[in-house]
């Protein structure tokens, strides 16, 4: 490949030669008068050490103010490391567990392993073949360097032969024993290998609790980490699909290679998954972060769609202990969807809706909560789960994608006991319509509501879609906030 030839790095103090270091401080000394007495000389030097030690007091706490963990054993090691650090811990606020996990499969079947790598390069070099045309200045959108040209196409497809080769296990392949095929082989194999070693210690943390007694106890250990967030890891860093988009592509491969998958993943892994993914940790944490005698009072929970919900489904005396460890909560973020008209899917198994409604249900018990979000488009018992929930401390609610039917939010918010500011973003009303559903929510004196592109039947075509226009909208706002007496979606000539 290429060679680098990467800009080299501006010079710090942290890459400054320590023999020019050692002339400056010998420059301290030899500064003042000869004469004077040794303490005297002595004391820019003593200044110098007191000042960075003071500085390091002062800005360790800094240096952390989030932490994430992952199961693996690097990961849970560094947790670890920062909760016993007296002053870096003191300065965490929020804990961020990431739940992509190694699979089964994939760790056991090197065939399959084969399989998915054949399947996901050649995803990534119809993308690259598709960009390398473009002029160069649209390509950092696309995250493709401009050194990436046609023969990097071949690099790729050269591999997917080699790879190939295992995957049939065809001995009549006439290039298998050539000396390329045997080195892209070898790249294969030797990332199975790691990827079974990272499968078998995530197991054994997930079977024998070592992954959640060790979150838990480190959060008991920092004084002011009372938030939580847990993730599948979905986010843009994370899925960039590169296989060859390092100059040392056996980088970039083994980094691909050895990624963890999301809970989605599992659908586009097999056509039909029969693996769990660690759902039971989104109820299980919690609850052991508190025995840890930690307290929570933020929590964010952002997954993708998994293949099971078996995992997540509690005995009473868990949904107990959930709710108990949620009694001082006062920020709770539910995300399912990542864009409309997604998130999670229950038509799958046939007991999916009532395992998760009986989680949220859970979740949405404290008295004590003041800002609420929810993004689920698929979620049919938001309404049962509204009226079971009794926030009356509330001052911020935050809908995305929710079927509410008529007058249910209303009663909801008459519960509220001080002023709260309400988003509705892609709302659905099921029974009713918006211009009645707007009246009523504009009289509810404590709150403030704000519409963002709702959805409705309004036109009676037999399916929803948004019930006004961008002009009609900042009307509608205009009217909910009071700041207009004219319900814009009244007497339209629809």
């Amino acid at each position: 490949m290429i060679p680098s030839t990467e800009p080299r790095p501006a010079a710090s103090i942290n890459s400054t030669p320590p023999e020019l270091l050692q002339r400056i401080f010998n420059f301290l000394l030899h500064v003042r008068d000869p004469d004077e007495p040794t303490a005297a000389r002595a004391h820019n030097i003593r200044s110098l050490r007191l000042t960075c030690r003071r500085f390091c007091e002062l800005a360790s706490p800094l240096l952390i103010p989030e932490i994430s963990v992952s199961m693996t054993e690097t990961s849970l090691e560094r947790l670890k490391n920062v909760s016993r650090h007296q002053l870096i811990r003191s300065g965490v606020r929020s804990v961020h567990v990431k739940l992509p996990y190694y699979d089964q499969r994939m760790a056991a079947d090197l065939t399959h392993f084969a399989y998915s790598h054949i399947a996901g390069m050649s995803h990534h070099l119809d993308h690259l073949a598709d960009v390398i045309p473009r002029e160069l200045h649209e390509r950092s959108s696309y995250n493709v360097p401009d050194w990436v040209n046609y023969e990097v196409l071949e690099l790729g497809k050269n591999m997917i032969s080699a790879w190939n080769s295992i995957y049939t296990a065809d001995p009549e392949d006439p290039q298998r024993d050539s000396d390329e095929h045997i080195k892209h082989r070898k790249i294969l194999t030797d990332a199975h290998r790691e990827y079974q070693l990272l499968f078998e210690a995530q197991q054994q943390m997930r079977e024998n609790g070592a992954f959640l007694s060790t979150i838990a106890s480190a959060m008991a250990k920092m004084p002011h980490a009372d938030r939580l967030e847990i993730t599948d890891g979905e986010d843009a860093i994370f899925k960039r699909d590169a296989y060859l988009i390092d100059r040392d592509y056996r980088i970039s491969l083994r980094a691909v290679m050895l990624r963890p998958h999301t809970w989605s993943d599992a659908s586009n892994l097999y056509p039909d998954p029969d693996f769990e993914p660690p759902t039971e940790f989104l109820h299980r944490l919690p609850v052991e972060i508190h025995r840890a005698g930690a307290t929570l009072r933020e929590m964010k929970l952002r997954c993708s769609a998994p293949c099971s919900y078996a995992n997540l489904s509690m005995s009473p005396s868990e949904r107990v202990s959930l709710i108990e460890s949620l009694r001082n909560l006062q920020t709770l973020t539910l995300e399912a969807a990542k864009e409309a008209m997604t998130g999670w899917f229950f038509d799958h198994q046939e007991d999916a809706m009532d395992i998760v409604s009986d989680f949220l249900s859970a979740l949405l018990q404290p008295s004590g909560l003041e800002n609420l979000t929810i993004s689920f488009f698929n979620l049919r018992s938001l309404n049962e789960l509204l009226a079971g929930a009794h926030n009356k401390c509330l001052k911020r609610l935050h809908l995305v994608g929710a079927r509410l039917k008529a007058g249910k939010l209303g009663q909801y918010l008459t519960r509220v006991q001080g002023p709260c500011d309400v988003v509705l973003e892609h709302v659905e009303i099921l029974g009713g319509r918006w211009e009645d559903e707007a009246d009523e929510l504009r009289g509810l004196s404590r709150a403030s509501t704000t519409v963002v592109q709702p959805f409705g039947d309004e036109f009676r075509r037999g399916r929803s879609t948004n019930v006004c226009s961008a002009e009609e909208e900042r009307m509608l706002n205009n009217y909910l906030q009071r700041a207009s007496s004219v319900n814009p979606l009244r007497n339209r000539n629809i």
